[in-house]
């Protein structure tokens, strides 16, 4: 059975797992341990962290811990409006 390596949407557009994604651009990070945040359409999150090239960990955050995070990354700045 063939890995799947990416999904194709039903506009034709082509997106990249994530673990792939992390593992094409490892590189870039040099030895800095790569995490990202995923937020998902109701409000929540995954934290997702690397394990070393091992693959990745996911922490699902509900909507108050999302916010948290996206205030420690971004800052107050962020939900500011115009």
């Amino acid at each position: 059975m063939k890995e799947l390596k990416c999904i194709t949407m039903p506009d034709g557009q082509t997106h990249e797992l994530l673990p792939e994604a992390v593992q094409r651009h490892r590189h870039a990070f040099g030895a800095a341990a790569m995490a990202c945040l995923v937020v998902l359409p109701d409000g929540t999150a995954l934290a997702c962290k690397d394990r070393g090239g091992d693959g990745l960990d996911a922490e699902h955050l509900d909507h108050r811990q999302t916010i948290s995070k996206l205030i420690e990354i971004f800052g107050l700045n962020a939900f500011r409006g115009s």
